[in-house]
């Protein structure tokens, strides 16, 4: 059985994984999690590489004692064109490109949009939702303390792991494709997911809520 260490951002595996082998064990991840996922879906590892290296603070890793790869999540800022076409239910990932996301490098006001949630079967329990859910609101205080906070959240739920673990998002439409788009104002969405943690409140409450 796994038996998770920690989840941890990209600096901490970096020496481990350069971009193009921590792409392959992510979409490698992908193919696992999402059935009948396709190529057309998932995009190309070229493309990704490019995306993750442009915006390499928006994931966490869910790591063993010997740095395997078991899950991760990913959230992008789009642009808006790109943000309405996702609230439209007709953004499919594989076309998301560098030139489509901020880098979150600059102080603002940005969207989320979750590209994956992806976690092994085996190590799919409520302690690791729990530990996933606190390394979200912890990347969030980080954005939040160097200037970068967040307005809108929207992801496209395409399995029941998904639909179940959707935030309480409010749903917006069918995807054209596959799945279910959900929505929500990111300060509703603090409240309704992040009411423990004060501190991001705190940085919040000055900005949004």
């Amino acid at each position: 059985m796994f038996k998770p260490l920690a989840i941890v951002p990209y600096n901490f595996i970096q020496k481990r994984y350069d971009f193009n082998a921590l792409l392959k064990r992510l979409i490698y991840l992908d193919y696992l999690d999402m059935h009948n996922l396709t190529k057309t879906e998932e995009g190309t590892l070229e493309n990704w590489v490019k995306v993750f290296k442009k915006c390499r603070y928006s994931s966490r890793y869910l790591i063993d004692a010997d740095l395997n790869i078991l899950g991760y999540w990913h959230f992008v800022s789009l642009t808006e064109s790109y943000f309405k076409k996702a609230k439209k239910g007709l953004l499919l990932d594989g076309e998301i490109r560098p030139s489509s996301i901020y880098s979150l490098n600059k102080k603002g006001l940005y969207n989320i949009y979750f590209v994956s949630i992806v976690l092994l079967p085996k190590i799919r329990d409520t302690n690791t939702i729990i530990m996933f859910d606190n390394s979200f609101f912890d990347a969030i205080y980080d954005f939040a303390h160097k200037g970068v906070y967040f307005k809108e959240a929207l992801l496209n739920a395409i399995t029941p792991e998904g639909e179940k673990h959707n935030w309480g998002m409010h749903f917006v439409t069918k995807h054209s494709l596959r799945g279910n788009v959900y929505y929500m104002d990111f300060s509703e969405f603090l409240l309704k997911n992040g009411s423990e943690r004060k501190d991001v409140l705190k940085l919040y409450s000055k900005r949004l809520l």
